[in-house]
């Protein structure tokens, strides 16, 4: 993948409005035919691996980056780079510091990746069943480093990086190319996130979410998901299946 693609700060050609989405037949029970991963915290334990890529980097400048303060920004809000280096006044090239970001977070992939608990079976079982899309707000280059170091890409029909919509998550774009890209509705679908701003995304795009929390996400509010699960042992296809009778829309 070169640097130029991974720091670039425009966004790819297909685009989707950050609008609400309301399913058709509402309050009918709609099959669901397809299920949206998230990746970071939800399929691997790679949030505290971004975290320290970003505190080795922001330690090359001199600048302190806390765990809590990471978890806020980038992890719960679903903001980026820029954003920090505009609310903390600071003058540093954040392009810059995201290429630099990204060498650090390579070297970790290498050393310290590892799945969630019971990721890999959850996609072994349902591959084949339903289809499966991976969306996540990630740069390209870091989803595929996930993706290779746990060979897992063979299992998603469809995969959406941060880079092909006008807004990642809070907004639903990132959810509704991928129901696109399946060919399914948004109300076929069930979106597996770990965190709010996935939870919110997954709401406004008109679809059901089971929300799985982990250490980094568990404060946070998921009143919007249609289920919260403890682990991805817990969702299995009678899961899946029972959700068929709720229904999403917005008011």
């Amino acid at each position: 993948m070169s640097q130029a693609f991974f720091i670039a700060d425009t966004r790819l050609s297909w685009m989707m409005p950050s609008i609400p989405v309301k399913l058709a037949g509402r309050g009918l029970p709609v099959a669901i035919s397809a299920v949206i991963f998230d990746l970071d915290g939800l399929l691997a334990d790679t949030e505290r691996l971004h975290c320290q890529a970003y505190q080795m980097t922001f330690l090359e400048q001199g600048i302190t980056l806390e765990e809590l303060d990471y978890c806020e920004h980038w992890v719960r809000f679903g903001r980026g780079i820029t954003d920090w280096v505009t609310l903390n006044n600071l003058t540093v090239d954040p392009y810059s510091l995201r290429l630099r970001k990204s060498e650090h977070y390579s070297a970790l992939l290498s050393s310290s990746l590892r799945p969630m608990d019971g990721a890999l079976e959850l996609l072994d079982r349902l591959h084949g069943e339903v289809g499966l899309a991976l969306a996540s707000s990630s740069y390209r280059d870091a989803i595929n480093g996930v993706l290779a170091g746990l060979n897992i890409a063979r299992f998603f029909d469809v995969i959406v990086s941060g880079l092909d919509v006008a807004a990642v998550k809070p907004a639903p774009d990132i959810f509704l190319k991928a129901a696109h890209d399946l060919g399914v509705s948004p109300e076929e679908c069930v979106v597996l996130e770990d965190a709010e701003k996935g939870v919110l995304a997954a709401y406004a795009a008109g679809m059901r979410c089971i929300a799985v929390p982990n250490d980094y996400t568990r404060h946070h509010d998921f009143s919007k998901a249609t289920r919260v699960c403890s682990s991805l042992k817990e969702i299995t296809p009678a899961l899946l299946r029972s959700l068929e009778n709720t229904s999403h829309a917005l008011a």
